[in-house]
């Protein structure tokens, strides 16, 4: 039997023979009138009774923890070069004049006649440097052959120096001694340039000769 059902039955139980006591064992009020009331009092404990109870809340969802970012890797620090750190090269290399040899034409060094690298000279005074070479190709070089300038100088009007056309003949296998007069710059400090072999046709051939002094 349920709460409510308890309720309703012990209310008669006390409303009912009081109603019957009242007027000397005969009721005067409506029995349905009587029971009226009661379920009017049962319904409102019931109301007052619903009310007191709470509800249950409902579970509301935890958010979940979102994950922590890993760090990213920081970039290790590159090098920095140092200021003021002297260039190695003794001096500055520009960019190849001409083109290569033709095919029959070919030479190769065989040693410095004067001025050999890093020689020192006096600071604005001229000086002629001389190389010996020899044609190792198949044709003959006539005077049509000259020494021209190609690159560097870099500090020096050398790149200016006026063509050094051949004096002799030179045939296959034989040597040759090719000269230039340069002037050395005021400036102390190391001077370099390169000068090549032309043919009459404008074809650079053979090896780059190298002038490189020492200006005190």
């Amino acid at each position: 039997m349920s709460r409510f059902t308890r309720l309703t039955w012990l209310l008669m139980a006390f409303i009912l023979p009081g109603l019957a006591a009242c007027g000397g064992g005969t009721p005067t009020t409506d029995p349905s009138l009587a029971m009226t009331q009661i379920w009017k009092t049962v319904e409102g404990a019931q109301t007052q009774t619903a009310l007191a109870v709470s509800p249950t809340p409902s579970i509301t969802n935890t958010p979940a923890v979102s994950p922590t970012l890993r760090a990213t890797n920081t970039p290790l620090i590159t090098s920095t070069p140092l200021p003021g750190v002297p260039s190695a090269t003794p001096f500055t290399i520009s960019t190849l004049a001409g083109t290569q040899s033709a095919v029959c034409d070919n030479a190769v060094f065989i040693t410095d006649v004067t001025f050999p690298d890093f020689a020192e000279v006096v600071g604005g005074a001229p000086f002629t440097k001389t190389w010996r070479v020899k044609n190792t190709g198949p044709c003959t070089w006539d005077p049509n052959y000259r020494l021209v300038f190609g690159w560097g100088g870099v500090g020096t009007d050398w790149n200016t120096t006026p063509t050094s056309y051949f004096t002799v003949t030179v045939l296959p296998s034989e040597t040759l001694e090719i000269s230039v007069t340069l002037t050395a710059p005021t400036t102390a400090g190391n001077y370099g340039a390169f000068f090549r072999l032309q043919n009459a046709k404008g074809f650079n051939f053979g090896p780059s000769l190298t002038v490189v002094v020492t200006v005190k």
